[in-house]
């Protein structure tokens, strides 16, 4: 990532409450302060990592460490800050967008909660169909309605890319499925935790729900006129993500559940 951005003018566009959803992470909020686990240590139990929204910074105790926005996303996906400058840049708009939008998010008092944080998440739009795409069963159309397609480009070069939502609708990060087979079949941005979502959930509607083993098993239900199929992002299930799917089905009125 070699195109210039300017940290100072970044910092005053994004502000680290923003980021919170977008990397994935799994915070309680208390006040201006979030605490929570942190998935790039992954020790110091589950208040490791503080984010604070009045004073635009992070601390992780287990690390011992801390600093803005840029450094938070340098520390949680393993890049220098340069690189996390030019992730959130592109991310949340770039330096040439007027800062209208900015200051009208930095005068909101009250904070939206997590979930809602990542609506600024930009949609990848260097998708494509191909051939590639089309062997594993899928339309055009198909991954249209999904947002779904080739990434020729990014993390997810060369894997199907397909986007994730929380439970709310609010895009939260991409997975890179395997198209040829490639080991692992699916890939996730470094900070995504894909124990804390299920895939499609927002999608969901009363009745009965189908549990699948992958993303590509819901599309391909959905090319075949299946809906209310969801699927975890993980091979290991634990007992959290259980609860997550009771959750869900009592939300969403689902009777029953049935497991493909």
């Amino acid at each position: 990532m070699s195109t210039f951005v300017d940290f100072k003018d970044l910092k005053t566009r994004v502000k680290i409450e923003q980021t919170i959803a977008w990397l994935g992470l799994q915070m309680r909020q208390h006040g201006e302060q979030y605490r929570g686990p942190c998935p790039a240590c992954k020790q110091g139990g589950d208040r490791a990592l503080a984010i604070n929204s009045g004073k635009e910074s992070y601390y992780c105790f287990s690390q011992k460490k801390g600093g803005d926005v840029i450094a938070l996303v340098a520390h949680l996906r393993g890049v220098t800050q340069k690189d996390a400058a030019a992730y959130l840049d592109q991310q949340f708009g770039n330096s040439a967008q007027s800062h209208g939008d900015a200051v009208h998010s930095s005068r909101n008092s009250s904070p939206s909660p997590p979930a809602q944080q990542g609506r600024e998440l930009k949609p990848l739009d260097y998708l494509v169909f191909n051939e590639a795409v089309e062997g594993l069963g899928l339309s055009e159309a198909t991954c249209k309605a999904w947002g779904a397609g080739y990434a020729p480009k990014g993390i997810m070069r060369g894997r199907l890319a397909i986007p994730i939502h929380d439970r709310g609708g609010t895009l939260l990060a991409y997975c890179g499925r395997s198209v040829k087979g490639e080991s692992p079949t699916l890939i996730f941005p470094n900070g995504f935790d894909p124990h804390s979502v299920i895939f499609a959930a927002e999608r969901v509607q009363p009745g009965q729900l189908c549990l699948v083993r992958d993303p590509l098993d819901v599309l391909t239900a959905y090319e075949q006129g299946v809906e209310n199929v969801v699927a975890f992002l993980t091979d290991d299930i634990s007992a959290q993500q259980l609860e997550m799917l009771a959750a869900l089905m009592d939300e969403k009125k689902c009777d029953s559940v049935e497991l493909y």
